[in-house]
């Protein structure tokens, strides 16, 4: 009986350690990281090495495009970026199922799809650059998901 119990344990020990190992796995799970924006963008690894953010109107409100690369860029910089976010302008948290939002872009090729779940905190604007942080996934499963902090250079129009 004795063995049939350390036996039942020792199973339920090894499923329940196997259960939280994968949820480690998730990028998003227990808030937002103090790393700078990580993860995965298209099943490509991506961290983030630049930025910018511009002024733009949406629905009548002062809002802020913000790009996300993983190479320095400036304002003038035209090329394709993997992520884009959108949110008013101003310091503050925001939902993307209200008034934050974030798109994952497929450099390589034509596809981008947006995130249900984002959550974008706005930290700091000032005349030169913009800080926040940023925690979303993509549709599949792996597929696009990112979490961390960014300072990208601000870029009045």
């Amino acid at each position: 009986m004795k063995k049939a119990f350390y036996s039942m344990f020792a199973a339920v020990a090894l499923l329940a350690s196997c259960s939280s190992s994968d949820d480690s796995d998730n990028n998003n799970t227990g808030g937002f990281s103090n790393e700078p924006v990580s993860g995965t963008v298209y099943n490509e690894d991506f961290t983030v090495g630049g930025g910018k953010a511009r002024s733009i109107e949406l629905s009548g409100t002062e809002s802020l495009y913000i790009y996300l690369s993983e190479t320095a860029i400036d304002c003038d910089d035209t090329s394709s970026n993997p992520i884009w976010i959108t949110v008013p302008a101003e310091v503050g948290t925001y939902d993307a199922q209200t008034d934050g939002h974030v798109q994952f872009k497929d450099i390589n090729g034509d596809s981008f799809e947006g995130s249900l779940d984002a959550k974008i905190e706005i930290t700091e604007i000032t005349e030169t650059s913009v800080k926040g942080k940023v925690m979303a996934s993509g549709f599949e499963d792996g597929e696009n998901e990112i979490n961390g902090t960014f300072n990208v250079q601000y870029c009045p129009l």
